[in-house]
Order: C-alpha cells, then sequence, then structure tokens
C-alpha cells in the first residue's frame, strides 16, 4: 500500500513539473510574440514617419511614356488632370494604358469603378486618386553596345572589371543639370556581384553619354545574369547577359 501510494505521489508530482513547464514555456512564447507584435508595431510607425516626409507617386515616368494598368474593364472611368498645363482627359477602361503624358508635370489620376463588388472582391483594383509625376529627362540605354573590360568568370574576383553603356539622354526644354548617377543592381544563381558608378554624378543634357559602372565580388555558380540599370527617375531597363557565366 505504501508503495502504490509513493507511485501516486510520485506521477501526481511529474504532472505538477509538466504543468509548470508547460505554463513556463507558453508564457515565454507570449512574451517573444508580445515582443514581435511591439517591433513591428514600431517599425510600421517609423515607416509612416518617414513616408510623411516625402510625397509618394503611383509612378514616376519621362515624359513621352505610358503607364500599363494592365487590363482594365469597360465599365471602369479615368479621369487625369493636370491643372498646371491645363489638361483634363476621361477615358474607359484599358484606354488608360494608351494615354501618352506628353508635358512633364504633377498628374492626379482619378479611378472609379463603376461595378459591384462580391465578398470575395470587395475592394477596388486601384485607388481612387493616384498621383503621377512626370520628368522632364528621358533616358535610353543601348544594350547593343554594351561593354565588359573583362570576362565574367566564376569564381574570380571582379574588382577590376568596369562596365560602359552608352545612354541616349533627352530633356524636354534643352537645359543641363547635375544629378546623381543611376544605379545597376545584378541577378543570378549564386550571385554576389555589386556595382557602384565611377562618376557619382553626371551631367545630364541633350546626347549620348557613356555610363561606367565597377564591379566588385564574386559569381559562385554557372549562371546568367541580370542587369538591371535605373534611370533617373529610378524606373528600371534590364540587360539579359545571354553568355552562361562559367
Amino acid at each position: 500500500m505504501k508503495y502504490r501510494n509513493y507511485n501516486l505521489i510520485n506521477r501526481i508530482n511529474k504532472i505538477v513539473e509538466l504543468k509548470s513547464s508547460m505554463s513556463q514555456f507558453l508564457s515565454f512564447v507570449l512574451i517573444m510574440v508580445c515582443f514581435d507584435a511591439i517591433a513591428q508595431e514600431d517599425y510600421s510607425a517609423n515607416r509612416v514617419a518617414a513616408n510623411s516626409n516625402n510625397e509618394q507617386f503611383y509612378k514616376v515616368v519621362s515624359f513621352g511614356d505610358k503607364i500599363d494598368f494592365g487590363n482594365i474593364e469597360n465599365t471602369a472611368k479615368w479621369t487625369i488632370v493636370n491643372t498646371k498645363e491645363g489638361i483634363f482627359v476621361t477615358l474607359s477602361g484599358s484606354q488608360i494604358n494608351e494615354y501618352t503624358f506628353e508635358k512633364p508635370g504633377f498628374y492626379e489620376i482619378s479611378f472609379l469603378e463603376n461595378k459591384k463588388r462580391t465578398e470575395e472582391c470587395n475592394h477596388p483594383q486601384f485607388n481612387e486618386k493616384m498621383k503621377v509625376k512626370v520628368s522632364p529627362i528621358k533616358v535610353v540605354f543601348d544594350f547593343s553596345k554594351i561593354d565588359f573590360s573583362e570576362k565574367i568568370q566564376k569564381g574570380r574576383n571582379c574588382e577590376n572589371i568596369i562596365i560602359t553603356v552608352p545612354v541616349n539622354i533627352t530633356v524636354k526644354d534643352n537645359s543641363s543639370e547635375i544629378l546623381q548617377a543611376p544605379g545597376l543592381s545584378i541577378a543570378g544563381v549564386g550571385v554576389a556581384l555589386n556595382a557602384k558608378p565611377i562618376n557619382q554624378q553626371i551631367v545630364v543634357k541633350n546626347g549620348i553619354q557613356f555610363l561606367k559602372y565597377q564591379l566588385s565580388g564574386f559569381v559562385n555558380n554557372e549562371t546568367y545574369l541580370m542587369f538591371d540599370f535605373s534611370d533617373f527617375n529610378n524606373q528600371v531597363q534590364t540587360y539579359n547577359h545571354l553568355q552562361i557565366i562559367n
């Protein structure tokens, strides 16, 4: 009888210890979740505070460009307004994709979706109002004449390789200004390549200019490379390197 009582007491103690451990574990998890929630809240608040200092645009494009909004139903209505230039245009459905922003400046695009929404899709396709900035500078990269000072090879340090690419710059009012050189990012499997402009500032004026970038880092696998060149509006023009790196 004493032996049985001892076993019973021992089992009860183990159950109590297990419950205590589980309680401590759950408390730990709850604390971690709370910390994560607080961190996320702080992060979101910091992002809102940072964004509030800058006017946000749906898109920044160059003069003469179009914006592809995708496939839009004909029931949708658009209004494009540039008060300074006296522009007021109304469009329907996918007509918005064919509109050319000829004049630089700031545009407000209004979107009205004339259809009933279901429970599965109860939010509009676009915001009711969107701001677009049209830049007076247009940049076109001529990738047919891109040049690499040396061949990129797998496992080789690319520190001394220079990429040169000609760009055709058009300025709407034929003026000139000094801007920060646009960036370049490189993607591929097992790629750890960085590129920085050799000239940090560019005199932006009409004509052909040559942008130069110095590489650093390695390609660790056989792969194809994709080069994303940014223009002065932070819009990307992509060059796909057709030769595999090996």
